[in-house]
């Protein structure tokens, strides 16, 4: 059976998902204590899970540790935020291990396959716009698993990688994070019917940080959006229990293809910025032809 590591998107229990899936040479148990042990899991996951390995626990993720390691290598990382906290919901060795994570669910489940293991893992996310940025998050975290495990030598097929940063394994995170935004990233701005058009990003982080990003000229200069400040736009903040959806609509998008390609840009720069305190520019020209066949033009 031909397994495609890279992640795709799917639907759960009618939620947008992430699934990725590998194939290890390892018995199942070699594999479920990679993927359960908190020593084992520090190495690949991208926090300290701390907490009992039993339904019902109560789990905290430390990530002071993998946070600065990010940020000396000059990659992104979660920006300042509450600690994640989360919940066992399945621990069945050695075939699923299910937790929550912040508002999302993260499933590991094994399968004997042959003298091997084959890995199904899920996150079923809290918000659709975030399946890009956290599918290369996850890419490179299973990268680290696949070398936990020896299993380094087949990677991924996401094309052009280049193997180029410390340590010599890892590929180049913006090749990723590009290959991830362009299959998976933020959907198209929803058009009105009065010729505007909607988006929505969700962060981790607390409203007032989402009110300064958006309405504070300085951080709108940051993340891209200071050349387009004339432009008709309305901000909706919607606070929930596990951060925010910031909700952005253009009142006057009309048939404007470059317009709408241009603030497609902006709210995928404005996703990873809320996120990581980063910006990683992107190109609009990359939405062009999408926006005109939205559009119809």
């Amino acid at each position: 059976m031909t397994i495609d590591r890279n992640g795709s998107l799917v639907e759960i229990d009618g939620r947008a998902a992430l699934r990725f899936e590998r194939r290890y040479p390892q018995p199942i148990e070699r594999v479920w204590r990679a993927v359960t042990a908190p020593e084992e899991m520090a190495q690949w996951f991208p926090s300290n899970v701390e907490g009992e390995r039993a339904v019902g626990a109560d789990l905290v993720f430390v990530d002071d540790a993998q946070r600065a390691a990010a940020r000396a290598a000059d990659e992104p990382t979660r920006d300042d935020g509450p600690v994640f906290r989360g919940t066992v919901v399945i621990y069945d060795p050695p075939q699923v291990f299910s937790f929550t994570w912040g508002g999302e669910l993260l499933r590991y489940e094994l399968h004997r396959d042959g003298d091997g293991t084959r890995l199904v893992f899920t996150q079923i996310l809290g918000h659709r716009s975030t399946a890009g940025r956290n599918g290369a998050g996850w890419h490179m975290c299973l990268l680290g698993l696949d070398r936990l495990l020896g299993d380094d030598q087949d990677p991924p097929s996401t094309p052009d990688l280049t193997p180029d940063l410390m340590p010599d394994w890892m590929p180049d995170w913006l090749t990723v994070y590009d290959d991830y935004v362009d299959r998976l990233g933020l959907p198209l701005g929803a058009p009105g019917g009065d010729g505007s058009m909607t988006w929505e990003v969700s962060t981790h982080v607390d409203a007032g940080r989402v009110e300064q990003a958006l309405r504070t000229p300085e951080e709108r200069r940051v993340w891209g959006a200071g050349a387009r400040a004339d432009d008709p736009l309305q901000w909706e903040i919607r606070p929930n229990e596990h951060g925010v959806v910031a909700r952005v609509t253009h009142r006057a998008i009309g048939r404007d293809t470059e317009a709408a390609a241009a603030w497609q840009a902006l709210m995928v720069q404005l996703d990873m910025y809320l996120a990581s305190g980063q910006v990683i520019p992107v190109d609009a020209s990359h939405w062009t032809d999408a926006y005109r066949e939205l559009l119809g033009r």
